[in-house]
């Protein structure tokens, strides 16, 4: 499987393979020469907040991950830079899991649909 974080993988072929594959690639793409980028730090889990976002938008759920996507996108950031974004909340929400808290669907949705270039590029750690 191939994976270019700045293109839209087939739904149906992302959904189709297995995990392992789609994680495999996500990192794969992260290790290519692509320009200017700095190396990625915890390459593994950094793939894992991809894989879980490319995850939601190949599922629709939540749906508010492809507003999201969209609303950045159009915004002004690259298709990577908004899966980060989304990322963010992802990892947030998992850090909250890992101290205790339930996941909150709802907020988590709330959270997406308040995502804006503006409060990622202000929240975004320096490049």
């Amino acid at each position: 499987m191939d994976y270019d974080a700045d293109r839209t993988p087939d739904p149906e072929a992302w959904r189709d393979a297995d995990e392992g594959e789609r994680l495999a690639a996500v990192e794969a793409h992260h290790r290519a020469p692509a320009g200017p980028r700095p190396p990625t730090p915890r390459a593994r889990l950094h793939a894992a907040v991809h894989l879980v976002v490319e995850n939601q938008l190949a599922s629709g759920e939540p749906p508010q991950a492809r507003r999201a996507l969209d609303r950045l996108v159009r915004g002004g950031l690259s298709r990577h830079e908004a899966l980060h974004a989304i990322g963010s909340l992802v990892a947030n929400t998992a850090q909250g899991a890992l101290s205790g808290a339930r996941f909150d669907a709802a907020a988590y949705g709330r959270a997406l649909d308040a995502l804006t270039p503006e409060s990622w590029r202000a929240s975004a750690p320096p490049r």
